[in-house]
């Protein structure tokens, strides 16, 4: 029981009830398995981004900008991806608000825990996954709609 006590709940508590929404907002818009299976991978890979050493991140960011035609490649994609990101806004909310939502628990994990970095992901890649399934179960499940 001290491994729940490490965690900070507030925190976690944001997670889960913004993958909540999330699951919530996907089954209501009758979303297909593979937008499921893309979200879940999504989850999961944020919660590797958020957890990995950032020296291993430096590293291999370092390493690919070395080259003029990858840096300009690199900088016209961020280009790209920002116009796109400020074009489809109301769908890049949700992402942008459950990123932020993990940082914060990826934050907390790392000021108050002793966790390893896999102990984080674990822990991120769970809460996350559950709120989603609690979402997608809470909208099948309650006579709402």
């Amino acid at each position: 029981m001290g491994f729940i006590r490490k965690l900070p709940l507030l925190s976690f508590t944001l997670l889960l009830v913004s993958y909540f929404n999330f699951g919530w907002v996907l089954s209501e818009a009758g979303a297909e398995w593979w937008v499921w299976l893309i979200s879940t991978l999504a989850i999961l890979l944020m919660a590797e981004a958020l957890a990995a050493p950032w020296s291993i991140i430096r590293t291999v960011s370092v390493q690919w900008l070395k080259s003029d035609f990858r840096a300009f490649f690199t900088v016209m994609m961020a280009a790209f991806l920002f116009v796109l990101f400020l074009s489809t806004l109301h769908i890049s909310a949700h992402g942008l608000i459950l990123f932020i939502a993990a940082s914060i628990a990826r934050l907390d994990l790392q000021k108050g825990g002793n966790f390893q970095a896999w102990q984080d992901f674990v822990i991120l890649a769970v809460v996350a996954i559950c709120g989603l399934i609690l979402g997608w179960g809470s909208y099948h499940l309650m006579p709402l709609h």
